[in-house]
């Protein structure tokens, strides 16, 4: 079986975009090799059979240099560089070219560096902890009229007040993993999420919540990632 290394160690919403083009890559018959910010080993190693994951700092300026490193530790010659935006990263020249996300949405650019067809995107598929997932709807869960919100991103969190007034109103945070979220994200009656990993993830499940998505304040001009569902979008 042929080794194929992938370079994105991060951030946690790539990671998501990017699990069913691994997936698609497996089932063509490599070994997928992923190093990824070690504080999300754990999370993924649990609902993901189809990816060998490698730790690596999540120290963004050395990340991608340590991903080479880890990847030759474990002899795998065919890589895939698509941390572009990264320090040090081989595809970030050719994603500025392209116009910095500006002209070509990120996550296409990255699936056309993986000759990985776009459709592939909502082919997510994890073996799901439906325990947790119902743990965590049964300690939170109030009321069967709920709305789930959640304004953090990557680089902060967006100022904004969101108001639900036909029930409850549940703020995401980050004590539990996102993929134990499944369940209350499924049955919400309305999502209101800046983009960010929860709404790739809400958008990769095709979930039929009313959909509601933020734009990043500091990202006005860059596309967003390839959608297919309908998300009322606010600038």
């Amino acid at each position: 079986m042929n080794k194929l290394g992938i370079i994105q160690p991060g951030r946690l919403g790539d990671l998501i975009i990017l699990l069913p083009a691994a997936k698609y890559l497996a089932e063509k018959g490599y070994k997928v090799y992923w190093p990824i910010f070690h504080n999300y080993l754990k999370m993924f190693e649990e609902v993901v059979d189809y990816v060998n994951f490698i730790p690596v700092s999540n120290n963004v300026y050395t990340c991608v240099k340590e991903s080479y490193k880890a990847l030759s530790d474990n002899n795998v010659e065919l890589i895939k560089d698509i941390a572009a935006t990264f320090p040090d990263s081989a595809s970030t020249e050719m994603y500025v070219a392209l116009g910095d996300g500006k002209i070509q949405p990120f996550d296409l650019f990255k699936y056309n560096l993986l000759n990985v067809p776009i459709e592939e995107k909502w082919n997510f598929q994890i073996n799901r902890n439906y325990k947790e997932e119902e743990n965590l709807y049964n300690k939170l869960v109030k009321n069967k009229k709920y709305a789930v919100v959640n304004l953090k991103h990557s680089r902060g969190k967006l100022n904004y007040k969101f108001d639900f007034k036909d029930g409850q109103l549940i703020e995401m945070n980050e004590k539990y993993s996102i993929f134990y979220w499944l369940k209350i994200l499924e049955n919400a009656t309305t999502l209101a999420l800046v983009e960010s990993s929860i709404s790739n993830l809400v958008e990769q499940l095709n979930i039929s919540s009313k959909k509601i998505l933020f734009k990043k304040e500091d990202n006005h001009f860059m596309k967003l990632p390839v959608m297919k569902n309908e998300w009322k979008i606010i600038y």
